[in-house]
């Protein structure tokens, strides 16, 4: 098969080029030339803005399918539906945060998409624009391409390379070793993600056997929680030859109170009366696996995540995540209100 990739320079795109390779694909990447200029041998690249710069992959053409890893707004999009209009798959990377609402568990892939009205075309791209932006490129794509399209919606991919840190926090943290702050979340408190190898390796399979349609593809719905991504942490901190941190709950009434931003500030962690999100960590993705999308051991995500180098102080993946001074200073007002509570009159 002959495959453009739309990026292809790190995390899923750049595990999308290992998959295709891996399966003999003749592959080619489009991107700007910013995250990764030496490629592996065979693979063709082309350096150019994909709003205005489209004519040498166009020229290279014709492909088998493209695989569009960061199409964000319309804006993006429509130029490479218009110049490879005529290639017969086009694999758009969306998101879970597509839908327009997240507030019940099992969400399927036939629910509403975000409502896009009044946004431009070319609008910025933020917390609150993101998912309504993905939903538009569904749409936009669509009218364009029918069935010859592809949509994936991952949820949060984690795993080696990951340049955020908002999974890999945890396993890090684990072995950082000390008292780990951990959100008291009630039961069932479930997480879902997906590793970015197995996503990759199932998008490529996806390519060369399904014709068109939208899949929700994350982790099984109700396989991890807390206490089995914790575990999973300190058993791979103590293989990995550190200390495990010891890991405190801390209530989520003093996270609020104190003004830590869930997800951002404390990964993984949405508070548990945050109706309008009750549903983020619970969706249906049988669709998915009825093509052939499986997923790995928990075990296996951390352990790679922990056979990577160590996060520096100053890292940008852990810039905007709780601070070990921050969360030291959360530790003692838990502990002095469990010590206030215990001599409280009863």
């Amino acid at each position: 098969m002959r495959l453009l990739i739309i990026g292809g320079g790190v995390f899923l795109g750049a595990a999308l080029l290992d998959a295709a390779l891996a399966r003999g694909h003749d592959v080619s990447v489009f991107n700007r030339g910013r995250s990764r200029q030496q490629w592996p041998d065979g693979v063709r690249s082309f350096v150019g803005e994909r709003r205005t710069d489209l004519g040498a992959p166009a020229e290279a053409g014709p492909f088998d399918a493209v695989i569009d890893t960061c199409g964000y707004c319309p804006a993006d999009v429509l130029p490479a539906a218009a110049v490879l209009a005529d290639c017969p798959r086009y694999q758009f990377v969306s998101s879970l945060s597509a839908f327009a609402a997240h507030d019940q568990p099992g969400i399927t892939e036939a629910a509403a998409l975000a409502d896009a009205a009044g946004l431009a075309d070319d609008a910025a791209v933020t917390g609150e624009t993101y998912g309504p932006l993905k939903a538009q490129c569904e749409r936009v794509l669509a009218q364009r391409l029918g069935e010859r399209l592809q949509v994936i919606r991952p949820g949060l991919i984690v795993g080696p390379g990951d340049p955020s840190g908002r999974f890999s926090y945890w396993p890090w943290r684990a072995a950082a070793g000390g008292r780990m702050l951990v959100p008291d979340v009630p039961p069932p408190a479930l997480l879902q993600f997906i590793d970015v190898r197995d996503l990759a390796g199932w998008m490529i399979t996806l390519l060369e056997r399904t014709p068109g349609g939208a899949y929700n593809a994350t982790g099984e719905a109700g396989q991890v929680d807390w206490p089995t991504l914790l575990g999973a942490c300190q058993r791979a901190a103590r293989d990995a030859g550190h200390a495990a941190a010891e890991a405190v709950l801390v209530s989520e009434g003093l996270l609020r109170q104190q003004g830590i931003a869930p997800w951002r500030e404390l990964p993984l962690w949405l508070p548990s009366d945050d109706a309008p999100l009750a549903g983020f960590m619970a969706f249906d993705t049988r669709h998915a696996q009825a093509a052939g999308l499986r997923t790995r051991a928990l075990d296996d995500t951390v352990q790679a995540v922990l056979a990577e180098p160590l996060p520096a102080a100053l890292d940008k993946r852990l810039a905007d995540k709780l601070s070990a001074r921050r969360e030291a200073e959360l530790l003692q007002l838990a502990a002095a209100g469990t010590r206030g509570n215990a001599c409280a009159p009863g």
